[in-house]
């Protein structure tokens, strides 16, 4: 994927749901710790460091058990991306959105594929602090599910290129959050090389 960089990502002080994130603040969090991301870390600098497939797994199950707080927080973590993410598909299943900035994908048609699906990202994107996040994996799914295609037309949207889309977004999603949670653990790569085979292994994974 080649989208690694050293950064510190969030500490285990940091809210295990940010609020633009949930949609159901009322409900009661589970106590994290302030190491929550510690043995999700430790593997996954294992495995960018010795290339192995088995920390590799391991990493990814303790991010999913213990770093995003069990399967139930995770799910209210991915609360704006999953938003998005149901408008992306009312989109394109019916062909209008909904929303003040709402399009209507009939209006596309004859446009330049990217100039399309930049307009697609821009009416359904969010403004908060997963904005960046759903932002790239729209346009990196819809132009991976709308590839060797130059002319938009709406009639191309078939049932096979919506699935495509809505897999490959919700596969980004999760990725690009465990990037961001992955703190020093890139470190460990010895190469660029290194670095990118773990990330495309991690795609991969969560794909």
């Amino acid at each position: 994927m080649g989208t690694s960089q050293s950064s510190p990502g969030p500490g285990g002080k940091s809210p295990l749901i940010p609020p633009w994130a949930d949609d159901t603040p009322e409900q009661a969090l589970p106590n994290s710790g302030n190491r929550r991301y510690a043995s999700f870390r430790e593997s996954l600098g294992r495995a960018v460091s010795n290339g192995s497939s088995s920390d590799l797994r391991k990493a990814v199950g303790h991010y999913a058990k213990i770093s995003s707080g069990g399967s139930a927080a995770a799910v209210r973590r991915m609360g704006s991306a999953t938003s998005v993410g149901s408008q992306l598909f009312g989109l394109l299943t019916s062909g209008s959105g909904t929303g003040t900035s709402a399009i209507n994908l009939d209006s596309l048609n004859g446009l330049p594929v990217d100039i399309a699906i930049s307009r697609i990202t821009q009416s359904l994107a969010t403004e908060d602090g997963d904005s960046e996040k759903i932002r790239a994996a729209m346009n990196l799914s819809l132009a991976e599910a709308l590839e060797g295609i130059e002319i938009f037309d709406s009639q191309n949207v078939t049932a096979e290129i919506i699935t495509n889309t809505m897999i490959n977004y919700l596969c980004r999603v999760i990725f690009v959050q465990l990037m961001m949670d992955s703190g020093g653990a890139f470190d460990k790569a010895e190469t660029p090389k290194q670095a990118i085979h773990i990330e495309n292994s991690l795609y991969s994974l969560i794909d």
